[in-house]
């Protein structure tokens, strides 16, 4: 996994050379090292955080395109007490001042706010801006020291009674350790997302392709557990799963929805709607799940 960024400051330019990205791009992954660092470093975070999404994908298990997000599910089963906003700012202030001292860059959390707000919400996820400076912006580091945000930023979403079909522990660095997502809880999240589509008014295009190159390339996918895990995670947020559903014409349609943008995000596959479309829809149909939405 440690190949996946750059491990010190001054490694940036020979691992951009190494992984043929821009530099720019090399500085924003050592800077989200840092942040998934500082949850590795912190017994409580690295116990309760599950490292999910695309870019969990992109890090761990299939290096293809990366957003500058990192996202979570709160492992509930490992919490004593309920987790709040203030509760995990104290916690990634502190963990954060550990990656700060160890790698030079300095990070400071911004804002921690809960989507949707409500004592009474279930299904929330906390929004935690990090604003960090790297060694050589003085500017960045000087605002920084006085108490003011940076204006860059890495996002981490931390989703709140998410099903977790299953996470392994994988090493981040020779010396941390991340809990992830295995690569069929990653498709069966995708999954879900692509069928939620309609329920939610959303586009999920980066899932139709994330799903369609995890397929097309050499895997030992297991299709049971996704679909497990799959129906599992549907139930709990109310949404129906079936192969009818995912042919339903418009969830392609929203699949589709600025798809073409997404090949200025790969580094090594990309692969047309029309055909991940045929790749998504093959699968599905050999999956242990519903033929038709129940009645």
């Amino acid at each position: 996994m440690s190949s996946r960024y750059p491990l010190a400051f001054e490694d940036i330019p020979t691992w951009a050379a190494a992984q043929r990205i821009p530099v720019a791009e090399a500085r924003t992954r050592f800077a989200q090292y840092a942040v998934l660092r500082a949850v590795a470093a912190s017994r409580t975070l690295e116990a309760m955080l599950v490292f999910k999404g695309g870019n969990a994908l992109d890090f761990v298990w299939l290096p293809n395109r990366s957003t500058r997000d990192l996202d979570f599910s709160v492992d509930m089963a490992m919490l004593q007490d309920p987790v709040d906003a203030e509760q995990l700012r104290d916690l990634f202030a502190r963990s954060l001042a550990v990656s700060t001292r160890e790698l030079a860059v300095a990070l400071q959390v911004q804002r921690v706010r809960q989507q949707p707000p409500g004592p009474e919400k279930t299904f929330v996820t906390y929004e935690v801006r990090v604003g960090y400076a790297l060694p050589d912006e003085r500017a960045l580091l000087e605002r920084l020291r006085g108490g003011g945000p940076s204006t860059r930023v890495i996002p981490v979403e931390i989703s709140m009674h998410e099903v977790i079909g299953a996470a392994e522990l994988v090493p981040l660095d020779p010396t941390h350790r991340l809990r992830v997502s295995t690569i069929e809880d990653i498709v069966a999240e995708k999954l879900r997302a692509l069928l939620q589509q309609r329920l939610r008014d959303r586009v999920r295009p980066q899932d139709l392709l994330d799903i369609a190159v995890i397929l097309r390339g050499p895997s030992d996918l297991d299709p049971d557990r996704i679909a497990r895990f799959l129906l599992a995670k549907a139930h709990a947020r109310g949404v129906p799963v079936s192969r009818a559903a995912f042919h339903h014409p418009e969830l392609a349609s929203r699949a589709q929805s600025d798809y073409a943008a997404l090949r200025q995000t790969t580094r090594t596959a990309f692969i047309a709607a029309e055909e991940a479309l045929a790749i998504l829809y093959a699968f599905v149909n050999t999956l242990p799940i519903p033929g038709t939405d129940p009645r």
